[in-house]
């Protein structure tokens, strides 16, 4: 029977004075037919163990339900009885049966006289002992004592007359036996056993080589556990010393130190762990504890670690604090000689070390007592790049301010006000857009803040009961060096009772139909308690208040920049850091302060907090006076949902719970501040730790992997000053909202939405599937199943697009009439993104269509012309015209655009029918307004036009291997109309189409007439990219469903005949592309699995780049970070896309700098570049400049010489120790595809390169 519950006994267990309800387990169940309700209800889930059951629950008077164990058979062990005979005596003995294996055969194999004998003496062969008298008399018969007749007539039924027939037919064959050469048997017999132990030593020998093989593996992923695995263990003890230093506990702080060098002797050699000394000698320094101070010091010498610059920094701080006198003096002459051994001067003191607020002077004070004139001399800010594609300074001295005439510097300063107070607030609560009903009673919510108070005086006694109790636990045990009560006095009780009142209002408006599960919950939680206490440490060590001071004087140059004429040719990094110097002579000290937290605190934090809502957050029969409620019960419990595979623990509200916050809040929405645009500049970025928003640890790069983040902190920052810059090119960008088109999308959305245009509607509007009778067949039950499943599946995807559109518009609306900023980030390839993930110009054609550039510029002679132009190249009616057809056909439109401006939802409607309408209707009202105008060319336009590239991965391949036909086909070549690859992919495979249907291929015949570019423009567009032929499919599958009149029932058996067919031309069509992918698979192929490294290299403008992909273990065990093995399938699949992808983000990046210098607005969508309609031309030629540049350097060459250098030097191959074909290996890294003869400089004059 198909189980809906299962219970255990109810118990009433009453701890701090509240009764609880028994236990119960709910699990969610997939589709099988049931015996007990006669449906389909999919996979049941997996066993459950009874240590899985849930503590508290809603249901009461629940049936028992223990669980039955499970009978394991046993397994019966197997004698024999044998008879050893000596020359002395004759015993019964009884021994184990033993399966045979191989080196028991190689005995018998050995030694062709092999007897029992020999077999009992051999030790492998052991005999139980002596079998007792009792035994033998009983089961065992003595065989001197049986009498055998012989007599052969007393014993006629010993053979019987079938037998006898036998023994006839055996004897009519003697012959054929004596005929048997019987030496030559022998002889092949003794071959054949020879053979056969030739193929075991073989056997044997293979397997010794496998398990070398495999020893070696094991040997050099421990060699990179090592590697990574000191490093992560200093970064977590310097977590937990920070936050012990930050509560007073200098002593607990001092004995992590003292247990690291008691467990970590080989380790030390690794100067890391100087940190760890670093930080105690800044916290006795502080403390004025010179011999303490003097001590560590010693200490350090002692296990061979280098000072560094902030060493002797912290050093002098402790001396400058006390009076000085002749012993202090000698002190700091031999200080000072140490130093120069060391090669550190009193300028690096100051240039490379960090320093509160009160430490410069004291530090001062004691250099000058060695040298009276010393006079601190900063290092210049160096403004030239040392990228070798970049050879010129690229910060232009006629830069002009992205927000003049928008705003005053009073109206901007205003701006940071508010951005500062969202993200010391870390949430932001807008109003919804959703129509609410406004006749709700507040009742609701008077009773929801009644329990809320409640409920936060339950939570702050359950805090500090559980707290006291787990520091007393803590302290009691000996060996607790890193122990988590601090994590939980860091801030002030306040802060965690607000976070976790927080959690409980989010959880109970959770959707009923879905539940995070705990340990993301945990995650999320500990994760807000760090940011809240990076927040507080700011404030109180200062660094707060010296970023406000900093940020001013960035928002007057970036204000007007013209003012200060003694900084040209400053970008907004370089100003920025030129100000910290200005402000404070030293770096900003919020790098080395805000240390991340290990993930095991965060999560155990989350454990702590969550415990206290799951036991302590209680519904009282009181408070909900009218309920059906008679005992004090939990407001949120768990639960487990059957994930296939295992079983997912979550977290719901009790449905009391849940009905009470159903009715209020409906008129808000809350999000995390990293959600929103900022309301001023961004921070840029000086450094992988500092920039985007103000005050919140902001992502310089989105990956998890501590082997990419690892490469990008021993990377020079001059190295990553070109990547630094792009980003804050593109932040700087300030943009505004196109209020025209949110209005209509915002009306279209409330009257429920519309399929036609693209509105997503609310599920409301779904009907649910009809139920089946009960005398259904299983054939209808299986339909009905089906049926369902679908329903579930299209109930989500639509609710998770009308929540999208949701938050979109919500965000828009609440930034009406405001100026915002997009603070950007990039992924491990180098690939630019918005931070914020609902408002940004990476989102579809409605989000797009909603953002206007905040400052706009005169259309002038030509930006009308290009407006046009971008209304029909978004409609693609047009795609293979030239671009004075184009103009010709939106002049003879006219009307159409005019109507769609005027009356967008009344008129023609002529804006729908484009391939990106939401967007063609803003481009057509922006037309009208310039029209509008009494001169065009005076008219000011915010509008942003696009220049997409064709088929941009395609492209690149083309110029990396001068393929002349491939450069064609993509446009780097120039042509009077535009080569189109997907109309020329969709020739292909009709020609092949027409074909197979004169073959009579049903499939064939029915796709007449539905082969389209719209069909196969994503395929050949993610081909590159590494697309696999399965996404291929589906890609195709969703276009054939779209079309009204394909007939669904082919739609999966079409896009498999589409996809081998757009392969297949493709292949043909790229030859270079196809050449050069091969290469990177097997340079991949190498690395991965013979090096077991992940595939690594550095983007033309010195962006390092490591592939994440790593083999994920079906049990995962616990492991320090970064000594995964990788997965050499994704390394190998992934590599060639990601190389590509790397190269159009250096692309983007050219040419948005070289449009930096030039006063060019400009911002893309990876290779869709966007700015103001009078500057298209001039973005259009650096844009094609830019590849040149890109394209002229020896891309796949540098490549291969960084392999050669990065895997095979000879200290690499010592630490592979392994047996590979260094010949081999390195031919396969150098010998790069041929290539062929194309001019790159032709893209300077190919008009659809990018159009």
């Amino acid at each position: 029977m198909y189980k809906h519950l299962a219970t255990r006994v109810a118990e009433h267990i009453s701890p701090h004075g509240v009764l609880f309800i028994p236990k119960q387990i709910i699990v969610q169940r997939s589709m099988r037919l049931c015996s007990f309700c006669n449906f389909h209800h999919g996979k049941t889930s997996k066993s459950i163990k009874h240590h899985q059951l849930r503590t508290y629950n809603t249901t009461v008077n629940l049936l028992d339900h223990s669980p039955i164990k499970k009978k394991v058979k046993r397994k019966t062990k197997k004698y024999a009885e044998l008879l050893a005979v000596t020359n002395n005596a004759a015993s019964n003995k009884r021994t184990k049966v033993q399966t045979l294996t191989a080196s028991n055969l190689s005995i018998l194999v050995e030694d062709f006289d092999v007897s029992a004998n020999k077999l009992c003496d051999n030790k492998n062969f052991i005999l139980d002992q002596q079998l007792n008298s009792n035994y033998i008399n009983e089961n065992c018969h003595n065989l001197c004592d049986t009498k055998i007749d012989l007599n052969i007539e007393n014993n006629v039924n010993i053979i019987n007359e079938k037998e006898m027939k036998d023994c006839e037919k055996f004897h009519d064959k003697r012959e054929d036996f004596n005929n048997l050469n019987i030496d030559n048997e022998i002889k092949n017999n003794i071959f054949q056993k020879n053979s056969s132990f030739y193929s075991v030593e073989k056997t044997k020998v293979k397997k010794h080589q496998k398990y070398n093989t495999q020893l070696q593996k094991k040997k050099n992923l421990h060699q990179i556990e090592n590697k990574y695995g000191a490093q992560n263990h200093v970064e977590s003890l310097l977590s937990y010393m920070d936050v012990y230093l930050f509560c007073g506990l200098l002593n607990r702080a001092n004995k992590i130190l003292v247990m690291y060098r008691k467990n970590s002797q080989k380790n030390l050699q690794s100067n890391e762990s100087i940190k760890l000394y670093n930080m105690l000698l800044g916290a006795y320094a502080s403390k004025r504890k010179v011999g303490k101070v003097l001590e560590l010091y010693d200490m350090m010498k002692k296990d061979s670690l280098t000072p560094t610059s902030q060493t002797y920094a912290y050093i002098f701080d402790a001396l400058g604090r006390e009076t000085v006198n002749n012993k202090q003096i000698e002190l700091l002459k031999k200080l000072n000689i140490e130093m120069n051994d060391y090669n550190i001067s009193f300028n690096d003191i100051f240039n490379k070390s960090y320093f509160t607020i009160d430490q410069e002077k004291n530090i001062l004070k004691v250099i000058r007592i060695l040298l009276p004139d010393f006079k601190l001399s900063h290092t210049t800010l160096d403004t030239n790049y040392k990228c070798r594609i970049l050879k010129n300074n690229l910060t232009g001295n006629n830069y002009e301010s992205p927000v003049e005439g928008l705003l005053t510097m009073e109206e901007l300063k205003h701006c940071f006000k508010m951005q500062l107070q969202t993200e010391l607030a870390i949430e932001v609560e807008i109003p919804s857009i959703k129509l609410c009903d406004k006749n709700i009673k507040t009742s609701s919510e008077e009773k929801i803040v009644e329990i809320e108070k409640y409920w936060r005086n339950a939570a702050s006694a359950a805090f500090e009961r559980n707290l006291k109790c787990l520091k007393q636990k803590e302290c009691q045990s000996h060996n607790a060096s890193m122990v988590l009560y601090p994590f939980l006095e860091v801030l002030d009780k306040k802060f965690y009772i607000d976070a976790m009142l927080r959690e409980i209002k989010q959880l109970a408006k959770e959707s009923e139909n879905f539940s995070v599960s705990v340990k993301l919950l945990n995650i999320k939680l500990g994760k807000y308690i760090y940011r809240r206490y990076e927040i507080e440490r700011k404030k109180k060590t200062g660094v707060l208040n010296k970023m406000i001071s900093i940020y001013s004087k960035y928002l007057e140059w970036y204000l007007h920049p013209e003012k200060m004429t003694h900084l040209n040719n400053m970008n907004h990094r370089i100003m920025l850091q030129y100000f910290e110097r200005e402000e404070a002579r030293y770096s900003v000290p919020s790098n080395f302060i805000c240390l991340n937290w290990p993930m095991d605190v965060i999560v155990n934090i989350g454990k702590f907090l969550y415990n206290i809502i799951l036991n302590d957050i209680m519904l009282q029969p009181e408070i909900l006076k009218g309920q059906d409620l008679k005992y004090s019960i939990p407001a949120f419990y768990t639960l487990f949902r059957n994930k296939e595979t295992y079983l997912s623990e979550e977290i719901k509200p009790h449905p009391l719970v849940s009905k009470l916050y159903k009715t209020t809040h409906l008129e808000t929405l809350t999000f995390d501040t990293l959600f929103f645009p900022s309301y001023g500049p961004p921070n840029p970025w000086i450094s992988i730790y500092s920039g985007g928003y103000l005050i919140t640890k902001t992502d310089f790069m989105r990956v998890d992997s501590n082997s990419s983040l690892h490469q990008l902190k021993i990377t020079d920052s001059e190295q990553l000053f070109p990547i630094f810059d792009s980003l804050n090119q593109l932040s700087s960008i300030p943009w505004k909202v196109n209020t025209a088109i949110l209005d209509i999308v915002i009306k279209i959305f409330q009257d429920g939405g519309s399929t036609e245009l693209k509105v997503p509607q609310s599920i409301s509007v779904l009907s649910p599937p009809n139920l089946i009778s009960k005398n259904a067949t299983v054939e209808e039950k299986q339909k009905a199943a089906i049926a369902k499943a679908q329903y579930i599946q299209k109930k989500n995807d639509m609710y998770s697009l009308w929540c999208d559109t949701l938050y979109k518009l919500s965000i828009a609306n609440h930034y009406r009439n405001k100026i915002f900023w997009l603070p950007h980030n990039l992924d491990f390839r180098g690939r630019v993104y918005p931070v914020p993930p609902y408002l940004n110009h990476l989102s579809s054609d409605l989000g797009r269509s909603l953002l206007l550039f905040a400052k706009g510029k005169p259309l002038g002679p030509n930006g009308l012309d290009w407006l046009k132009l971008h209304v029909i190249n978004l409609t693609s009616f047009k795609k293979g015209e030239s671009v004075k057809e184009r103009l010709k056909y939106a002049n003879e439109n006219m009307d159409n655009i005019i109507d769609s401006a005027t009356k967008p939802l009344t008129g023609k409607m002529w804006w729908k029918q484009s391939e990106e309408p939401w967007q063609t209707l803003a481009a057509c009202m922006e037309i009208a307004n310039a029209l509008k105008a009494p001169n065009a060319e005076e008219y000011i336009s915010t509008f942003p036009v696009h220049q997409d590239g064709s088929c941009n991965g395609l492209q690149h391949y083309a110029a990396l291997g001068k393929d002349q036909i491939g450069a064609e086909s993509v446009n780097l070549y120039p042509f009077d109309i535009p080569k189109d690859i997907y109309s020329e992919v969709v020739s292909v495979v009709e020609a092949q189409r027409q074909i197979d249907a004169k073959n009579n291929i049903t499939i064939a015949q029915i796709l007449e007439g539905f082969i389209k570019r719209k069909v196969i423009k994503q395929t050949v567009m993610t081909t590159v990219y590494g697309v696999t032929k399965y996404g291929a499919k589906l890609q195709i599958a969703k276009q054939l469903r779209d079309i009204e009149n394909f007939p669904k029932e082919y739609v999966w058996q079409a896009s498999i005949y589409l996809t081998e067919n757009t392969f297949h031309s493709l292949r043909k069509m790229f030859k270079s592309a196809r050449e050069i992918q091969d290469w990177f698979t097997q340079c991949a192929q190498i690395i991965s699995s013979t090096f077991y490294q992940n595939v690594e290299w550095i983007t033309p403008l010195g962006l390092p780049v490591v592939q994440p992909y790593i083999k994920q273990q079906k049990f995962p065990k616990k492991r320090v970070k970064g000594n995964e093995k990788p997965d050499t399938m994704k390394q190998r699949n992934a590599f060639a896309p990601n190389f590509i992808h790397s190269l159009d983000s250096t692309h983007m990046m050219l040419t948005g700098l070289n449009c930096y210098r030039n006063n060019v607005t400009f911002v893309s969508v990876h290779d869709c570049f966007w700015t103001h309609p009078c500057t298209v031309d001039v973005m259009n030629k650096i844009c094609r400049e830019q590849f040149v540049v890109l394209h002229s350097e020896l891309i796949l060459e540098d490549l291969a010489q960084f392999f050669v250098t990065r895997y095979l030097s000879a200290n690499k191959i010592q630490e592979y120790d392994a047996k590979f074909n260094l010949e081999e290996v390195h031919n396969c890294f150098v010998n790069i595809p041929s290539k062929g003869t194309f001019d790159i400089n032709k893209v300077l004059s190919s008009v659809y390169f990018f159009s």
